[in-house]
Parts: structure tokens; sequence; C-alpha cells
């Protein structure tokens, strides 16, 4: 039922069909009228059409935020995977050559002259480098070469930046002028520092020399300074034993 307040209407009920007045109100005359419209035809709002996309908004801001920060962690713990298995790979190569050093023997040595120093390492402003022979060398098919080898492991600065090549040298011309293989095992190294185990096995010492102690140390304690992905420097630590100097 709805109530219309017009002036037309008024007067149209003043007279019945009849011929008789009606006796309603002068103001106010109620008409029975059925809605006809479909309440599921009603439109938005502005405030619900608002309301709509400020929810869908936000929604769709924490589904992007979550969505990179499950990105950026998982190329962070690949970063991180990737720089333990480079220093695994690292620590691996210098177990296997540390383990095998032995001293080397007249070969390639000029006759008379008094043999080199086989195992030799030094200190270089904040860092370590080492030089030994090692029966680590991989020899090739129908290859001249004897199963050892002059060993290295020492830093190059990297261009336009604070960081070092670890470098690898490789010689099996143990004595000759030939020009050693050289090549970088990690390209992300802050520092690298080795001390090595005295013969009595009582203390570690910064430098080593064969040529004056005859010997070769019992462990070496490397320690591997790296640059993660996030900038962060990790350090590593590896003590490795030498069997032939017991």
């Amino acid at each position: 039922m709805k109530v219309k307040r017009t002036l037309k209407s008024h007067w149209q009920c003043l007279i019945s069909n009849r011929g008789f007045l009606k006796t309603l109100p002068l103001d106010f005359v109620v008409s029975a009228q059925s809605d006809d419209r479909d309440p599921g035809s009603r439109g938005f709002t502005l405030i619900e059409v608002l309301l709509a996309a400020l929810i869908g908004a936000m929604v769709l801001t924490v589904l992007y935020a979550s969505f990179f920060q499950i990105i950026n962690a998982k190329d962070s713990a690949e970063s991180e995977l990737e720089l333990y298995h480079e220093v695994r790979i690292i620590f691996s190569k210098m177990t296997e050559d540390l383990a095998m050093a032995f001293p080397m023997g007249m070969i390639y040595s000029v006759k008379g002259s008094s043999p080199s120093s086989f195992f030799v390492g030094e200190v270089e402003g904040k860092n370590s480098s080492v030089a030994f022979t090692a029966l680590s060398h991989k020899r090739g098919i129908n290859s001249p070469d004897s199963d050892q080898a002059l060993i290295s492991y020492f830093l190059e600065p990297v261009p336009d930046s604070d960081l070092f090549f670890l470098m690898r040298g490789e010689n099996p011309r143990i004595g000759s002028t030939s020009v050693a293989i050289q090549y970088p095992l990690s390209e992300s190294v802050v520092g690298f520092n080795l001390t090595y185990l005295s013969g009595d096995g009582e203390e570690f010492i910064d430098v080593w020399d064969s040529s004056q102690t005859n010997s070769l140390p019992k462990a070496v304690d490397v320690t591997l300074t790296m640059r993660s992905s996030r900038g962060e420097d990790v350090v590593f630590n590896s003590l490795i034993l030498i069997p032939s100097a017991n």
C-alpha cells in the first residue's frame, strides 16, 4: 500500500461513481498498488561500489606482497645453497690435494742442484697462499706426466671489487719453467687464511717452509670467508690432515 499526497488525487476522490461524496481526508488518499519490480534488479550504490573496489584492492595488494615475498625467499634460499655448495667443492678439492701432499723427488731437477721446497705456506697482507707437491695430478691418456704436480692456492683481486678470486694452480712439470694451469674456484672470497700444525702437534703457525723444517705440517687449518648474495660475510672452517706427515 502506498500513500500519495497529490492535489489531483484529492479532487478525484471527492465524488464517487454514484455521486456520493467520500469521507476521505483531504490531505491523503490511499491507493493500493502492487510493486512489480524485481528486488534483484536494484543497482549498486556508489558506497557499495567503492567498498567493493577497496576490498578488492586490499586483497590484490596482500596477494601481490605475499607472492613476491615467496619469490624473494626462494631466490635467497637458492643463493645460500649455491654458496654452501661452492664452499663444499672448494674444501673437497683442497682436501684431496693436501691429503696427497708428498715430498717431491729429483724428477725435472737440475743435476747437482739442491731440491726446492715442496711445501711453502706464506702470508700476503691479511691473506694466505700455499704451494706444495702432491700426488693428485690426473694424467691424460698416453701423457708423459707423473702423478705428482706442484699445486698452489692463492688469491687474485676481482676488478672493481673488494672481493677476490680463489685461484688453484697445477703444474705437472715440477722444477721446469713451464707455466702452471691456473683457474678460479670462486669469485666471492673475502678472506683466505691458513695455519699449519707443527711437527710436535702442539701449536698452529701462520707460515711454513719445508726447506727449513724439512717436513710437512701434520694438518692445515683452512678459514675461508665468503660474501653471500645478501651482502653478508660468512666464515667457513675446515681442518685437513696430511697423512704423509706422520
